[in-house]
């Protein structure tokens, strides 16, 4: 089986993951298509919030599931090394578990259990193509949990955990170790680890542009056409009175991003 493999660094700091949990998915969705990823490529359009109401932005953690033939299930590693726990001891604040969980909601990939380890690490949450099992529970665990629906089957008799921090496939969207996931009541999103650092930035402006647009369009009376979807005057009108807002505070005002 492969090895356990680190997870790679950090490339967003506390205080912009902190200013991306402000942000909705659909803006990250929205940016990342401006610059060149289309949302089929990020956005995994089956997998909903089974805690509602609760904000996700973290780092990926994986796991590959792969279905649970009589070679693979005697390959994997005993108890407390097998793959899936293997990934909760990788994992703490910032990071979210990733599991490739075959996209059935049959494949449960865990309960109250096994999840009380990634309350432990205050892991920030987790996200699969899967099914979760006592979600009565898990639930009030303080840990965001996303995947395809609740589930009651024993996930054993479908899926067997094969890899740890290998790049996998959720809900038909590559996640590689070190991507950045975002997800709130509208969905989830992946941030590439190569662009995380300028998507996430973009992505901040880009919400509160809508905000700015929302007020102005109720304020002014206008139908949406007239800043929505926004171009480049648009940008231009937001960023003059951002800088405006910024001074008559007394702030220093930041290079607008591209």
């Amino acid at each position: 089986m492969p090895a356990v493999t680190p997870t790679p660094p950090h490339v967003l700091t506390s205080d912009t993951l902190g200013k991306l949990r402000k942000v909705n998915s659909t803006a990250v969705v929205d940016t990342l298509a401006r610059n060149g990823y289309a949302p089929q490529y990020v956005y995994m359009p089956r997998v909903k919030n089974l805690t509602p109401g609760q904000r996700l932005v973290g780092r990926a953690v994986t796991v590959h599931f792969v279905p649970a033939r009589p070679d693979a299930v005697a390959e994997k590693p005993p108890r407390e090394e097998s793959p899936e726990y293997a990934a909760f001891e990788l994992a703490g604040p910032d990071d979210v578990i990733v599991m490739e969980a075959m996209g059935s909601k049959l494949m449960s990939i865990g309960g109250d259990i096994k999840f009380l380890r990634l309350k432990q690490r205050k892991v920030e949450g987790l996200v699969c193509d899967g099914g979760v099992r006592d979600m009565h529970v898990v639930g009030s665990y303080g840990i965001k949990i996303f995947g395809y629906d609740m589930t009651s089957n024993l996930g054993t008799t479908v899926g067997v955990p094969y890899a740890t921090n290998s790049a996998v496939t959720v809900d038909g969207v590559l996640v590689r170790p070190g991507d950045y996931l975002v997800g709130d009541n509208d969905g989830v999103v992946v941030i590439p680890r190569a662009v995380a650092a300028d998507i996430a930035q973009k992505a901040i402006e880009y919400d509160d542009l809508e905000e700015w647009i929302r007020r102005r369009l109720d304020d002014e009376n206008l139908s949406p056409g007239r800043y929505y979807p926004p171009d480049e005057e648009t940008f231009r009108l937001y960023r003059a009175w951002k800088a405006q807002q910024e001074k008559l505070r007394g702030k220093p005002t930041m290079a607008p991003a591209d």
